[in-house]
């Protein structure tokens, strides 16, 4: 794959392939220096658990550059450009990139700023796409037609490799006019701290016994029933990233919910329950195997049961109240009420309160809770 002219929308921007060690390693030093780098990932994740990374397109500014895995492995030098505190790392909807990188080669990362969490805070709606986010602010209007394609075919054709550098293109001049809107609000750090929370939730280390908590529909089991879906859940999602294959290539949620709740569960039921006959020949007798064993351990070490948030005493006032306390101090901080706290933040914040076992929130981060806590723990007195 050659390097090219990216010439379009009234701009000429040089894309280079970055080939060999030294030239990342050189390009990783001058990066350090700059206030910001813009940053996107093109993977295949069709059948696999884990992303296939396919490329690594970064824009400092004058020049794109693709950073091609399949043909250079060592990449380092890039640790330290993720790491710094320094340098501003700016993507759009990052979770995929930042765990896809993070699962890959380990690299963590700090002072990320992503675009769509920055206009969720400028009130342009909460999951604002790419495509809008650059006609709303650029007023132009890109082709996404490669969503979709396949990014680990070799060579990739002209048309990929200039979606591809689009993709970052654009993120560099947005990202300082939604950084001047965000500091004159005083809403810029927010920002980062919400992207450093997405981060901290991909890469935290994997509790296993805590995946049933995932699964919809977990409060309709009893104790022993949730025990059931606690232990085979666990195996679940270790068997997925031993296989490097998607959970539901294995079983699908519904069907271990319905089969826990089978009383002495048979091959059989996993039939009627709607598994695939490739999924129970491979891994029905060791799934059965593991209720068995679930159901021969001692009560007293069952899960608590999971209660559905509605069956909570008081939970939907509980939830308005908050809700309206909340709303009064997004509008005196200028910030769009969803984004200081949605409705399933403050649903968290109930079952924390009452002691309910529950999945944790990834933004009832710092920010949040200086805003917040004092006024919701006063509410919460007074509505005891």
């Amino acid at each position: 794959m050659q390097n090219f002219k990216l010439e379009d929308h009234g701009e000429t921007i040089s894309v280079e392939f970055i080939r060999d060690f030294p030239t990342l390693k050189n390009l990783c030093q001058q990066w350090l220096r700059q206030e910001a780098i813009a940053i996107d990932t093109e993977f295949d994740r069709t059948n696999t658990y884990f992303h296939n990374l396919a490329l690594i397109q970064i824009f400092d500014g004058k020049q794109i550059y693709f950073i091609d895995p399949l043909e250079l492995s060592q990449l380092e030098p890039l640790a330290e450009v993720f790491e710094s505190f320094e340098l501003v790392k700016i993507l759009h909807s990052c979770s995929e990139d930042l765990e896809a990188l993070f699962n890959q080669y380990h690299f963590k990362f700090n002072q990320v700023f992503d675009s769509q969490i920055a206009a969720s805070f400028l009130d342009m709606g909460a999951s604002i796409g790419y495509l809008r986010l650059i006609e709303l602010m650029e007023g132009i209007s890109l082709d996404k037609g490669h969503t979709k394609t396949d990014w680990l075919q070799r060579p990739l054709t002209q048309e990929q490799l200039i979606y591809a550098a689009q993709d970052v293109q654009f993120l560099f001049p947005v990202y300082f006019k939604l950084r001047d809107k965000l500091l004159e609000k005083g809403h810029f750090d927010y920002v980062l701290e919400d992207s450093d929370s997405i981060f901290e939730a991909v890469s935290a280390p994997q509790n296993y016994d805590d995946f049933y908590l995932r699964i919809k529909g977990a409060y309709r089991l009893n104790r022993q029933q949730l025990n059931r879906l606690k232990n085979i859940s666990s195996w679940r999602e270790q068997l997925a990233r031993l296989k490097n294959i998607p959970r539901t290539f294995i079983f699908r949620d519904h069907q271990l919910l319905e089969i826990c709740q089978r009383n002495r569960p048979r091959m059989a039921d996993l039939l009627e329950v709607g598994c695939h006959r490739a999924s129970i020949r491979r891994y029905g007798s060791e799934l059965l195997a593991l209720i068995e064993q679930a159901d021969s351990q001692a009560a007293e070490h069952w899960p608590n049961q999971v209660l559905a948030f509605h069956k909570l005493p008081q939970a939907k006032q509980r939830v308005k109240q908050l809700k309206v306390k909340a709303n009064q101090i997004a509008t005196s901080e200028q910030i769009p009420e969803d984004v200081l706290s949605n409705k399933r933040l403050i649903e968290y914040y109930v079952q924390l309160k009452m002691k309910q076992t529950c999945r944790a929130n990834r933004f009832w981060n710092d920010w949040r809770k200086k805003l917040l806590v004092d006024t919701f723990e006063q509410t919460w007195a007074e509505m005891a």
